[in-house]
């Protein structure tokens, strides 16, 4: 195998970063909140009393939370720079199960919604969101279901746009054992927990999932009442809600990404005019590496590319903030900034 092939492999990309970021280490502020249904949503956060600062809060993936590779580079990198960031952590994704018999899946936004509203009011600068893989089909459904929200800017990271392919994907072949089973090993154990705490919620002894799929069907559909899984990702998907998108959006997608085919992402008649969407050559899932000798130099560039698109819808001046510039071994090597690059476009990189 060549030096470039085994640096594109859409899994190497993927799965690599997990391990470089076993020693980068964000000084997390633990806080709960109770919701109006008698539960708890716990949030992670850096810089939490910098008020002065933009404040980016971060929704993780399926299984995630503020200790996910993802996470922890970008809520380190708003630590460096002066920002203010938060993962809040979906129910029962804070190692703690939840009071309520209620789950989250892909397309359930009430909780996304009440997060944003909850932060902003006690955010006087800019307040901006992300979303990495799931969270990310999640914010950008919010951003449709409510154009007039509280944020400035947003950016979705991996996102899986139509929820149906992207599963089929997940549940064949390699991907099945690798990132299908993963799921599943946290998934099971506490649907299981579920069905203890909560008597009128079945859990299957007799019937061993190992399909993401299975799983919808068996459990999301008995908790929201979907018909059947299809239904779940009919219902879900972000991909109709993109045309009503008014907040500044960047979409951020790899075209080796192991589990989102580019035949499932959105067409340019798709997007609304407020959405830059870039696509990269390699990247990976929620990857975004780079070839850096540096290994945080290397982590550092996903992060560093978000803010950089944030930082034009804030007044924050930081002289930490580095713009991407065009450089031979980056896989994100774009000044977002540009005057020649318009909305509503599709930059391939």
């Amino acid at each position: 195998m060549k030096v470039n092939d085994f640096l594109n492999n859409s899994h190497l990309h993927t799965v690599l970063p997990i391990y470089l970021t076993q020693y980068l280490h964000p000084n997390y502020t633990r806080e709960r909140l109770d919701t109006p249904d008698g539960d708890f949503i716990d949030l992670d956060w850096v810089n939490k009393d910098m008020t002065n600062a933009p404040t980016l809060i971060l929704f993780h993936g399926v299984e995630g939370s503020s200790k996910s590779h993802y996470a922890k580079r970008i809520m380190y990198h708003l630590e460096q720079i002066g920002w203010r960031g938060v993962v809040p952590h979906f129910r029962g994704c804070s190692e703690e199960l939840n009071r309520c018999m209620k789950i989250y899946h892909a397309g359930e936004t009430s909780d996304v919604r009440w997060i944003i509203h909850q932060i902003s009011l006690r955010t006087p600068k800019e307040l901006f969101a992300a979303g990495v893989s799931l969270g990310g089909n999640m914010l950008l459904k919010f951003l449709g279901e409510m154009p007039q929200n509280d944020l400035h800017a947003a950016v979705a990271v991996s996102t899986p746009f139509d929820l149906a392919e992207t599963t089929s994907v997940m549940d064949h072949g390699i991907n099945k054992h690798i990132y299908a089973k993963s799921f599943l090993n946290t998934l099971m154990p506490k649907m299981q927990a579920y069905a203890k705490r909560f008597h009128n919620f079945k859990y299957f002894l007799d019937h061993k999932v190992d399909t993401i799929n299975e799983f919808s069907e068996l459990y999301l559909c008995q908790v929201y009442g979907f018909k059947n899984a299809e239904d779940y990702y009919r219902q879900s998907s972000c991909k109709p809600y993109l045309k009503n998108i008014i907040t500044p959006t960047m979409i951020l997608q790899s075209r080796n990404d192991p589990l989102i085919p580019v035949n499932s992402w959105p067409t340019k008649d798709e997007l609304s005019k407020y959405i830059k969407f870039v696509s990269t050559r390699s990247g990976g899932h929620g990857g975004f590496v780079t070839t850096n000798r540096n290994y945080r130099e290397a982590l550092l560039k996903l992060p560093k590319f978000i803010v950089d698109y944030l930082k034009q819808y804030s007044r924050y001046d930081s002289s930490d903030i580095i713009t991407a510039t065009n450089t031979s071994n980056d896989n994100i090597s774009i000044n977002i900034n540009d005057d020649n690059i318009d909305t509503n476009d599709i930059i391939n990189l």
